[in-house]
């Protein structure tokens, strides 16, 4: 596997674990938890998004 399709595959699954975390989002009651899912969905496209730079 090149460098390159480890960091598409990588990129696909940051980008997969942020939607995850905003569908979780939306099942939360808990303010707290809330906002832990929204950090790391941001954390998670942040990461995504220095990869897609590569």
């Amino acid at each position: 596997m090149s460098k390159s399709e480890a960091n598409n595959k990588l990129l696909k699954v940051k980008l997969a674990l942020a939607e995850k975390c905003d569908r979780l989002i939306q099942t939360m009651t808990s303010v707290p938890k809330r906002k832990k899912l929204t950090n790391q969905a941001a954390r998670f496209r942040r990461q995504a998004a220095d990869l897609a730079r590569r």
